[in-house]
């Protein structure tokens, strides 16, 4: 997870910068910057304010329900498995359907298969 909102981080700080104004000016040759000259762009500050508060937020999320969850799990366990089993749903709704989904995707094939099999000695006719 923490994986994950670093890469959002830094995928914000890119579309910040690539919409300063300045990305789309043609290159031309200055002088360098003074330490006093360099400016950072209100968006990159905004875009990295907002990532880093995303992180930080879904991190203290997860603390909390894995706190609760052990909380559940230690003084009530036939709760903890009714919690379990909701948090688990999503999950296994999107492998039953994967497996629905793809199973059909065989069936159709072997279908496809069988129809296009030359029965005895007929001819291999390919359309």
């Amino acid at each position: 997870m923490k994986s994950v909102l670093s890469l959002f981080l830094a995928l914000l700080c890119g579309v910040a910068f690539a919409a300063t104004p300045t990305a789309h000016r043609p290159y031309r040759r200055v002088s360098a910057p003074r330490k006093t000259e360099i400016v950072v762009p209100w968006k990159t500050v905004v875009a990295g304010g907002a990532a880093a508060g995303t992180v930080i937020a879904a991190y203290k999320v997860s603390d909390g329900v894995e706190e609760g969850i052990k909380t559940v799990a230690k003084e009530k366990p036939e709760v903890f498995a009714d919690t379990l089993s909701v948090l688990t749903w999503p999950v296994r709704m999107a492998a039953f359907t994967l497996f629905l989904i793809s199973g059909c995707w065989i069936w159709k094939k072997w279908l496809e298969h069988e129809t296009n099999i030359p029965k005895g000695n007929e001819t291999w006719n390919s359309h």
